[in-house]
């Protein structure tokens, strides 16, 4: 009997491991997503040519340093209204460049086909100010503003001179949450049932636990962004640096299903654990893939 439910539990597992397979992505040293601020500029006078950039606190870069951007194709008379903003120590991200970022910016001072502004790539600054200019006027914000979210969407309102976010924070976490918790449960409630669990206690230990570990799993991603790529410049694929708060999760996630479910045994509690999260780690990237335009515009 005993062989019997080790051939049983063998079987669960490589089926998860089979399923994981199908779908983990394949990924090179510089694929995958990288972050992102999107502007959207409101109350600009009619007519008027708006550049937008970023002032970050630096030393410009020298001469034989490749630029971020070339003036050929800009509105020279507006570009030069945006540099007047620099100084006391404060430099245009990418118009100019700063010594102090080694790596480079992507993006344009001018807005896109859908009249945003787009920086992004690993020299897209934390913490910054805003700078305007049309052809007649400059303006820059006068307090630094600090970034908190992988895709930052925010509206820069011309008239106010002011920065804010396009989605208010408790709506952005929401979503955020809601796009992992939901596959994570269809995908880890399908292995649970697949184990043979079937008691309502262990279904609602199933519910809670997931709910805690993905807010967990969020906040970790937040404590990521904010410390060890901001102030360490650890550009690691996200898939490695997760394996830390993932690694934490299952060990959280075995104790509980060990000592707070009763059904089945000890034993095949945690093997549920360990290839339920095994597929929910490569799955649950896979909405964020397919939502990734929609979540650029929270």
């Amino acid at each position: 009997m005993k062989k019997k439910n080790r051939t049983s539990l063998a079987k669960r597992l490589l089926l998860a491991l089979l399923l994981v397979c199908l779908v983990i992505p394949v990924t090179y040293a510089d694929i995958g997503p990288k972050e992102a601020l999107y502007i959207r500029a409101v109350n600009v006078p009619e007519g008027e040519t708006l550049y937008l950039d970023l002032l970050v606190q630096g030393t410009p870069v020298d001469a034989d340093r490749p630029q971020n951007m070339e003036d050929e194709g800009y509105d020279g008379a507006v570009l030069a209204r945006l540099r007047s903003l620099e100084g006391d120590g404060w430099v245009l991200a990418l118009t100019t460049g700063v010594d102090e970022i080694t790596v480079p910016i992507f993006g344009d001072v001018a807005p896109r086909e859908d009249g945003t502004y787009y920086f992004s790539y690993f020299g897209l600054p934390q913490t910054f100010r805003l700078a305007a200019a049309t052809a007649t006027e400059a303006k820059a914000m006068e307090a630094p503003f600090t970034r908190t979210r992988y895709y930052t969407n925010m509206v820069y309102d011309w008239a106010a001179n002011t920065l804010t976010y396009a989605t208010p924070t408790p709506l952005y976490w929401a979503a955020q949450i809601a796009a992992t918790l939901i596959p994570t449960l269809l995908v880890e409630g399908l292995i649970l049932f697949l184990f043979g669990f079937r008691e309502r206690r262990t279904w609602i230990v199933f519910f809670l636990v997931n709910v805690a570990t993905q807010i967990g799993l969020h906040l970790a991603c937040w404590f990521w962004l904010n410390t060890l790529v901001t102030q360490a410049g650890w550009f690691v694929l996200a898939y490695v640096v997760l394996l830390i708060p993932e690694a934490v999760i299952w060990c959280a996630e075995a104790a509980v299903y060990a000592f707070a479910a009763n059904e089945g045994s000890r034993g095949r509690r945690i093997g549920y654990a360990f290839a339920a999260n095994i597929a929910s780690y490569a799955l649950t990237f896979i909405p964020l893939h397919l939502l990734y335009e929609p979540f650029t515009r929270l």
